[in-house]
């Protein structure tokens, strides 16, 4: 009996210190694979550190990355994979709303904890619609990593605010970001006595647009607005950018709110003067800025680019600062420890907490920062506290 009673306590000690896996989706290829690759860079960084620092109930983290080329279908089969072949407890990464919105029946079949980057949309502020946030924002097994529309439209909008400008253009790509998004901006912006002569629609390139937007800029240029906002992805920034040098319109300012910025644009002639919103920098005037990027440097032999590296890096910490807290991975336990806790990150200390639906709700407005590319470098200019150089007009 004794004998017995021992080998049922190994047992159970050999499962409780089985090698923790998390799964991965995240766009490596495709139109958004500056962004996925980054969130793979930012993986892999934290990856080395936490499994130096003795990994995850004392065994290696390992983790497993599935290429969801920010297509729904794709994204819907590499989901399944990881819960079926791999057997997985834990999801990460994250990114598009489009290909998120794809999957959230499935997750909520299988209902693993899932801790996501991207799916920013909500319907919050937004009648008759429901975002992300409506539809799993509230499920007990659901963590936000990366702020909800709402809360990067509050830091956007301020930020345009703060330039003193009387008019705006919005254009705005047509799909579940860009759309909801534009909506809200719209009203906040002219809550603040600003007036929005133009919303328009266009088809970016990563949900099957020419890259053409020729028409909707020609018509932003006929406005006469001082500011030109625009909603789209990464993909969509060298066509876009360009062609509005192309067409001569030449507004005050230039700002855009794509998820990433392709890392080859800083010295192209067509970024000069263009502003844009991002999580992170590594010139943010922080130590722990300045530890993520020479790390990250030295691992990668760049400078992160796409603030999407930082999320990645403050949520895998994150999982593994939960898991080894709980002891287990218990999803009842570690889901305790995800809601107490708070982590370290390249953006400062941050936990989840309550958000205007969800409790689970990480990175908020105050993430946010507004740079602008002056002669070949990405200055900090918003907020003033944090800026590394003031704002320049494009005029």
């Amino acid at each position: 009996m004794k004998k017995a009673a021992i080998l049922l306590a190994s047992l159970i000690l050999s499962i409780s210190l089985a090698q923790v896996k998390i799964g991965i989706l995240s766009p490596l290829t495709g139109g958004a694979a500056g962004t996925g690759q980054a969130q793979k860079a930012g993986f892999e960084l934290a990856l080395e550190e936490i499994n130096a620092a003795g990994g995850v109930l004392g065994e290696p983290l390992e983790i497993l990355i599935e290429d969801t080329q920010a297509n729904s279908d794709v994204a819907l089969a590499a989901f399944e994979k990881l819960m079926t072949e791999d057997e997985v407890e834990f999801i990460g990464g994250g990114f598009s709303s489009g290909v998120t919105l794809g999957l959230i029946e499935s997750f909520k079949t299988f209902q693993p904890v899932v801790s996501w980057i991207g799916g920013a949309v909500s319907g919050v502020g937004i009648d008759g619609f429901d975002g992300i946030e409506e539809l799993v924002g509230e499920e007990p097994w659901f963590f936000h990593v990366h702020p909800w529309d709402y809360q990067n439209t509050a830091a956007a909008n301020a930020f345009v605010a703060s330039t003193g400008v009387g008019s705006v253009a919005l254009l705005h790509e047509d799909s579940a970001f860009g759309g909801p998004g534009a909506a809200t901006s719209e009203r906040v912006i002219e809550e603040q006595g600003i007036d929005v002569v133009l919303n328009e629609a266009f088809k970016s390139t990563l949900t099957g647009g020419t890259g053409d937007f020729r028409a909707a800029i020609s018509k932003a240029a006929a406005s006469n607005a001082d500011l030109l906002y625009w909603i789209g992805y990464d993909s969509d920034v060298v066509p876009m950018t360009s062609q509005i040098r192309e067409l001569n319109f030449t507004p005050n300012y230039i700002f855009g709110t794509p998820p990433g910025w392709p890392s080859d644009y800083t010295e192209a002639p067509e970024a000069e003067c263009v502003a844009g919103l991002i999580g992170f920098l590594p010139s943010l005037p922080t130590p722990e800025a300045k530890a993520f990027a020479d790390a990250y440097e030295a691992m990668h032999g760049a400078a992160p680019d796409n603030y999407a590296a930082a999320l990645a890096y403050a949520q895998l910490w994150s999982y593994a600062d939960a898991i080894n807290a709980a002891g287990s991975t218990d999803q009842a336990a570690v889901i305790e420890q995800l809601e107490s806790l708070s982590f370290k990150s390249p953006m400062g200390e941050w936990s989840f907490g309550q958000s205007e639906i969800s409790p689970h709700q990480g990175f908020g407005s105050e993430m946010w920062l507004v740079f602008q590319y002056q002669n070949g470098v990405r200055e900090i200019v918003w907020p003033e506290d944090k800026a590394t150089a003031p704002l320049a007009s494009c005029n």
